[in-house]
């Protein structure tokens, strides 16, 4: 579900904050709001939490529903309702594009379940978070390297975890204003927001999930003390051992003295520890995205991990998952997706990148769904001309328009953006 968030790290852009002048409007009390943070609409929306009062969101003339959480001591944001993602005019910051034209249909409602009324998200997670529970099946995302084939839909492999977290940060949707106004300060933070509020194995998200903050040299000691210390709760031994998952920016994979060592960015002195097996599952499993990064020399290769943390501080990786994105952190699984990503981009058009969650790779998937033509357009990269037909039925099913290119043919032109029109809602970031 989409967040207004509160703002960004001081002295930084917000990464959605200038969308050409767009800024969601909200509607609460008999007044209207477009900035959550200062102090009078945070007591205006702590009110609302208490009474349970909707926010409306003024993007279509009667207002949409909303519901405000709480997601820190006296911090309170504005949220879609579940399932109302469709309700929303196509170009408002709570638009989400029909599920079932990513893998986020596949997983709603059962690995991922809302609840508006207390705000939290609940998860359902396919891998092992410590040495007592059971490993998943080989091919479901366990074995050391998580895939997503034959995963259940019941429950979120790891790189399906990274996927949600990418989208509940709005990671994957673009719009022209945010050329140029994410890195890595801006990217950490809103994935940090994103796991607010989310509960997995009925504990907080964000207190096993550690995200590196932003690496200074002049401050590195601050820093490594506040990393020890996020990872001092890990360092149980035994059984009930229990780990913590890391998303950063892989780096590189080095030896080790006993093994290797997988270092992230913005994490010099704490790499992952990784044996030969896992390292060897890792290089096939994903060879693609691997390469997908060497040949992308201003993309973000991320990495999702789960980790055990020893009695001397020393991270050893259980289980790891890949995602490419490129210079925008705009996530893409292949060259075709990438072309069809980078006209988009060159066209200066609205859009929101499809993920694939468990979805197999054999199964098609809207690349990217664009938000700025009279009707949201469901774009399909394939392999062959019978995934044509799939297609098009897919975007049948679910009241979008379909653009399709082939493995083979030209590059068809992008579907035209509609007129111009005045219109009553904004952004929030």
């Amino acid at each position: 579900m989409t967040t207004t968030h509160s703002a960004p790290p001081s002295g930084r852009a917000d990464h959605g904050s200038d969308h050409d002048g767009d800024r969601q409007t909200f509607e609460l009390y008999g007044r209207r709001i477009t900035h959550i943070n200062n102090r009078d609409v945070q007591q205006l929306l702590a009110a609302a939490h208490t009474d349970r009062v909707r926010p409306l969101c003024l993007c279509r003339p009667d207002g949409v529903a909303m519901y405000v959480a709480k997601i820190g001591p006296d911090k309170y944001v504005i949220k879609r309702m579940p399932d109302s993602g469709l309700e929303h005019a196509y170009r408002c910051a709570s638009y989400l594009p029909p599920e079932e034209l990513s893998g986020l249909g596949q997983v709603l409602g059962s690995a991922i379940t809302e609840e508006a009324d207390s705000g939290l998200t609940a998860i359902k997670l396919g891998f092992r978070m410590s040495k007592a529970e059971r490993a998943a099946p080989a091919g479901a995302g366990g074995g050391g390297v998580a895939d997503s084939v034959a995963a259940d839909p019941n429950r979120l492999t790891l790189r399906a975890v990274l996927h949600y977290l990418w989208q509940e940060a709005d990671l994957t949707t673009w719009t022209p204003g945010m050329d140029g106004k994410r890195n890595w300060r801006i990217v950490s933070w809103y994935l940090r927001q994103a796991a607010r509020g989310k509960f997995a194995k009925g504990k907080p998200l964000a207190t096993r999930l550690y995200i590196p903050e932003p690496f200074n040299v002049e401050k590195k000691t601050e820093i490594a003390a506040r990393r020890l210390s996020a990872w001092a709760p890990m360092q149980q031994h035994g059984a009930g051992q229990q780990f913590m998952m890391l998303i950063g920016e892989y780096k590189e994979i080095v030896p080790a003295r006993f093994g290797h060592k997988l270092l992230v960015r913005h994490l010099p002195d704490a790499p992952l520890m990784i044996d030969d097996k896992l390292l060897a599952r890792l290089n096939k499993r994903f060879g693609d995205e691997l390469e997908l990064s060497q040949a992308d020399d201003d993309g973000h290769l991320m990495v999702i991990a789960t980790f055990s943390v020893g009695r001397a501080g020393l991270a050893t990786a259980e289980e790891i998952s890949l995602v490419m994105t490129d210079e925008h952190w705009l996530p893409y699984e292949s060259l075709l997706d990438k072309l069809l990503l980078d006209a988009a981009l060159a066209a200066r058009r609205r859009f929101t990148k499809s993920l694939r969650y468990n979805l197999a790779p054999d199964k098609p998937m809207a690349s990217l769904v664009f938000t700025d033509t009279e009707t949201p357009t469901a774009a399909f990269v394939l392999t062959s001309e019978e995934d044509r037909d799939t297609a098009a039925q897919i975007a049948t099913d679910t009241g979008t328009d379909v653009w399709t290119w082939v493995l083979g043919e030209d590059m068809p032109p992008l579907p035209p953006v509609a007129d111009p029109r005045p219109t009553t809602h904004h952004r929030a970031h």
